[in-house]
């Protein structure tokens, strides 16, 4: 009997490579998006994240090995709102003067 757990661990690894280079051109893109990306933050650390998932069907032994690869962009704005609870100070709109 074989071992299916070692089985699917070898299956695993020999997918993984060809996901990869399949999906070289977008992870470059990933790889400068988060370059761009740390440019902006306070450490500059910039951190690729690649998930690996696997999907085992155990009643038809079938297993899907996919790698998402997708390239985001961060967009952030910072302001605070008015707290409805907080008189307006005089000369400000809607204060007493």
């Amino acid at each position: 009997m074989s071992d299916r757990i070692k089985d699917l661990s070898d299956f695993i690894c020999g997918k993984i490579p060809a996901l990869i280079e399949e999906a070289r051109e977008q992870i470059n893109e990933s790889i400068n998006a988060k370059m761009e990306e740390a440019q902006d933050t306070e450490d500059g650390k910039a951190v690729l994240s690649l998930s690996i998932a696997v999907k085992w069907d155990l009643d038809g032994n079938g297993v899907t090995v996919t790698m998402p690869v997708a390239v985001k962009r961060k967009f952030e704005a910072v302001g605070k709102l008015d707290d409805p609870n907080q008189p307006k100070p005089p000369g400000i709109e809607g204060g007493v003067a």
